[in-house]
């Protein structure tokens, strides 16, 4: 059994889709884990003209049938990897695959799961998701180390219906009700509380917020940043509160840069303004 790198450089299984305009997923992905030291193996779970957000049109393209014939070479090579990290899965079949994925690893030796469950936003579900998937993700997060679920993904893996304002108390108590389906760590991201914004954490039964400041623009593509932020940051062996702190800060910064360079909102989130400052952040940690 060997690593893709030989054990050089901590590696990670990205699984996104892939959007060849604008920033989100693998695009926003790839070089923040790179900046961060993480030797990035990317799997398209899809192929888009652009992220879908602002845009009239688009194209798409499953992948699930190549995603099956990498992996099966992968498994053919032995190969192992430091952590697993997956975002839009576009079928319950593609969850299936990623399952699989994940129990192979973990026989191999030990694997950091996070998974980023796509699903929906302010409300609603995204076009491709039905219940079904719904109802597989919540299935794949019982193998998952940490979990990245906005409140819409949040309410839509607890069956709840939507819920646009939290109270201290109410959040906690999502947050503890997703981890008692398996992950030992969840962060529930985007809530809004009466007074503030902030990230919810339950880390092991521990409960806390870690609030940031509201911009006036948003851009697609902020929740990918913070997943990768946090994931390179844990794989790097950062303790987990730092590590959240540390995501929150570094993706209100490039949310504040973004906005400052005047980008266009369906452009996405620009993770090209913060790469000095990833790299910073990687020398404080790793050796």
């Amino acid at each position: 059994m060997y690593s893709s790198v030989e054990n050089m450089v901590p590696t990670c299984v990205a699984i996104h889709d892939l959007c060849s305009y604008s920033k989100s997923s693998l695009s926003v992905v790839i070089p923040t884990l790179e900046a961060l030291g993480v030797e990035v193996c990317p799997l398209v779970s899809s192929l888009l003209s652009s992220q879908t957000d602002g845009f009239d049109s688009y194209y798409f393209e499953d992948k699930t049938e190549t995603l099956e014939k990498i992996l099966t070479v992968w498994e053919s090579l032995d190969l192992s990897f430091d952590s697993i990290y997956s975002g839009f899965l576009g079928s319950c079949h593609q969850i299936q695959i990623i399952e699989n994925l994940i129990a192979r690893q973990k026989k191999k030796g030990q694997v950091l799961v996070v998974v980023d469950p796509v699903l929906g936003d302010e409300g609603t579900m995204y076009g491709p998701v039905d219940v079904s998937l719904v109802e597989h993700m919540r299935m794949l997060i019982t193998h998952s180390d940490v979990i990245t679920p906005n409140t819409t993904e949040a309410a839509l893996l607890l069956n709840r219906p939507y819920q646009s304002i939290f109270t201290q108390d109410e959040i906690y108590r999502w947050a503890r009700e997703l981890a008692m389906l398996g992950p030992s760590r969840v962060l529930v991201t985007s809530v809004r509380l009466v007074d503030s914004l902030a990230v919810a954490y339950c880390d092991e039964g521990t409960c806390g917020l870690v609030p940031y400041k509201e911009l006036k623009a948003s851009y697609p593509g902020s929740g990918d940043l913070f997943a990768s932020l946090l994931t390179g940051l844990l794989v790097n062996k950062v303790p987990f509160l730092t590590a959240v702190s540390r995501a929150v800060d570094l993706c209100s910064l490039a949310l504040q840069r973004t906005a400052q360079e005047g980008y266009e909102r369906r452009h996405g989130v620009a993770p090209l303004l913060i790469i000095p400052d990833i790299v910073k952040e990687r020398m404080l940690y790793v050796r």
